[in-house]
């Protein structure tokens, strides 16, 4: 059973598990829905309208939660021309925090942890995710690149990261997870010593990159499921990554990101319609299609399929946990919607491969999650003792004679630098911005029943 319910008279509850002990959890799947946020400076009240409406079509999906990416340039990594052009994109940390007030399901974060300013950046973005926005469950990325000899990067390491994640006392407690790139792994044969070692770091699920490549993957699992055995460990979960692609220009942009695309993949995906002589009654010769070929973004997905198939048949020995994630790296029209049909495909052969009989049902999102008064101001109370505890800080601070720094990068969601100094009227400032960033003080929001 994908998701379970219970009814009590006329109210129907959702008996949801915590996102990141389902995907702690070895003995059940994991599935998930990829969203990037929306663009630096976009109105909060857009951002919950761009959310309101995703989540509106995903809402038929099955999904345990969706995956909030954390967008980086990369062009460091790639010397290529990148076939779309980086833009800065929002926090994920805030914008994630709106899916659960419009579907009840958490978010599994993303987070590039060296590209922070600092270590403790870092841990004042963790502290705001999970003390004000509730998230519980962060997958942690590295930079898309190495620094010179002699450089360091800013923010923390992934092991430091996780570290901090880990030592969280107060609060709701949270994990993490990684990313297992099958590529790296068919260019050094390593990755799987990657996994193991994470592991040890505390990281307890692995999401992959896009799969064009079943071979790829399929060595990879199944050294990683040899490691494990040998070092007498249980393999944490492996979320394989599937990606619609019906453009040549996206074909090249996830060749782009890394992704493992073989030639006749690509090939096969932007074949020419097949066609065939045929002799008219005038006695002319007329091209005619043989058959009907499906479109790019259908062959694409048929690949999937097959290349999901070949996985699961060819690592059901290992005994690596698998769950599904499903996005679209592109904003084409084609290319989205194929998500949507495409993660139901791909559910049902995961869950039909299981062996056990399985359903999905449909809930009521509860009230208190679902952009109603009550959750509105349970949110804005939350954020509230969130801007007392940082005023109650500054203030302690002025008392002993220090100054306070800091910074958020999320701009809608709360202050967007905390400056150095003891005048007042920083004090006001930081309060009025997390207050109109929070949309505390937007009663448009309250009275639409959105958060």
């Amino acid at each position: 059973t994908i998701i379970t319910i219970s009814r009590t008279g006329t109210t129907t509850t959702m008996n949801a598990e915590n996102l990141s002990t389902i995907l702690s959890d070895p003995s059940r799947p994991c599935f998930l829905f990829g969203v990037t946020p929306p663009r630096h400076n976009t109105p909060a009240g857009k951002c919950r309208e761009i959310c309101a409406k995703f989540v509106a079509r995903s809402r038929t999906l099955a999904t345990d939660g969706f995956i909030v990416y954390d967008i980086q340039d990369e062009s460091t990594r790639n010397s290529g021309k990148r076939p779309f052009p980086f833009r800065e994109l929002m926090d994920p940390g805030w914008y994630a925090s709106l899916f659960r007030a419009e579907s009840g399901k958490d978010c599994l974060v993303y987070k590039c942890c060296p590209t922070c300013e600092s270590v403790e950046h870092f841990e004042a973005w963790l502290d705001q995710s999970t003390s004000l926005h509730g998230h519980s469950a962060f997958n942690l990325v590295g930079a898309a690149s190495s620094l010179p000899t002699g450089e360091s990067h800013s923010g923390p390491s992934v092991e430091k990261a996780g570290q901090l994640v880990k030592k969280r006392h107060e609060g709701p407690s949270c994990h993490f997870g990684c990313v297992a790139i099958a590529e790296r792994h068919s260019a050094k044969g390593r990755e799987h010593d990657n996994m193991v070692r994470k592991i040890g770091w505390g990281a307890e699920w692995f999401v992959s990159q896009g799969i064009f490549d079943a071979e790829s993957t399929i060595c990879l699992l199944n050294d990683y499921g040899a490691l494990c055995k040998a070092r007498g460990i249980v393999p944490k979960k492996v979320l394989l990554t599937f990606v619609p692609c019906g453009r040549k220009k996206t074909m090249d942009f996830i060749k782009w990101l890394g992704m493992s695309v073989p030639e006749e993949v690509e090939k096969r995906i932007f074949q020419e319609e097949a066609v065939s002589d045929q002799m008219t009654s005038e006695g002319t010769t007329t091209k005619q299609s043989a058959t009907a070929k499906p479109t790019p973004v259908q062959e694409s997905c048929i690949l999937a399929k097959e290349n999901l198939i070949k996985i699961l048949e060819q690592t059901a020995g290992c005994g690596v946990p698998l769950g599904l994630n499903v996005e679209s790296v592109s904003g084409y029209k084609n290319e989205i919607d194929a998500t949507h049909d495409l993660f139901r495909t791909l559910q049902a052969q995961l869950l039909d491969h299981r062996g056990s009989p399985w359903m999905v049902r449909w809930y009521d999102v509860p009230s208190i999650l679902g952009g109603r008064e009550d959750g509105v101001l349970q949110r804005r109370m939350s954020e509230l003792n969130y801007v007392k505890e940082i005023l109650q800080n500054i203030t302690a601070k002025k008392k002993g004679g220090g100054g306070y720094a800091g910074s958020n990068s999320d701009e809608d969601g709360g202050v967007q630098a905390l400056a150095k100094g003891n005048n007042d009227p920083l004090v006001f400032l930081l309060a009025g911005a997390l207050l109109f960033g929070s949309g505390v003080v937007a009663g448009a929001h309250i009275s639409r029943g959105k958060i």
